[in-house]
């Protein structure tokens, strides 16, 4: 099973990124693949800058671009067969006290990942995904700095990186 990072779905559907072809075949892929409320969140902040793009099949659909952005999102992963995962409200003590999970999480994998935050919450939620049960064992991304920490990635989270370039 594999998590799909965001840069992968972004990359396929821009046809002037070089990666799309292969991101598209890697998405149309049989196997399962999942994202987390991570990625859902990183779609919905990519879709609301394509204002023109969402205005104009708002129009079309009838709805508002909020919903329109929801369907947008709904349409992707059913059309790349992508299972969304979300943790719910896990919260991890810290010395900071309560703190959501991944957060926690990201904090606890931030020295010896080394990566930028949006990099260290997809790998607080891969973790948290196999520790729930997933048997995630391959995070597919077009991002490179994930490729430089896949050794920590793999100690820390036991994740091989596969990069779309």
């Amino acid at each position: 099973m594999s998590y799909v990072d965001t840069s992968v779905i972004v990359a396929a559907l821009d046809p002037t990124d070089p990666r799309s072809q292969r991101a598209k075949a890697v998405l149309e892929e049989k196997g399962r693949k999942v994202v987390s409320e991570l990625v859902v969140a990183e779609l919905a902040s990519v879709l609301s800058r394509r204002t023109g793009l969402l205005s104009e099949l708002a129009g079309r659909l009838g709805l508002s671009r909020e919903l329109t952005e929801v369907a947008v999102i709904l349409y992707l992963l059913r059309r790349f067969n992508l299972e969304y995962r979300a943790l719910g409200t896990r919260t991890k003590v810290t010395v900071f006290g309560r703190m959501y999970a991944p957060m926690a999480v990201a904090m606890e994998l931030s020295s010896r990942l080394r990566l930028k935050t949006l990099d260290l919450l997809h790998a607080a939620y891969l973790k948290l995904l196999k520790e729930a049960g997933e048997p995630i064992h391959t995070l597919v991304t077009a991002d490179k700095d994930f490729k430089e920490a896949e050794e920590g990635l793999r100690d820390a989270v036991d994740v091989n990186v596969r990069l779309i370039e």
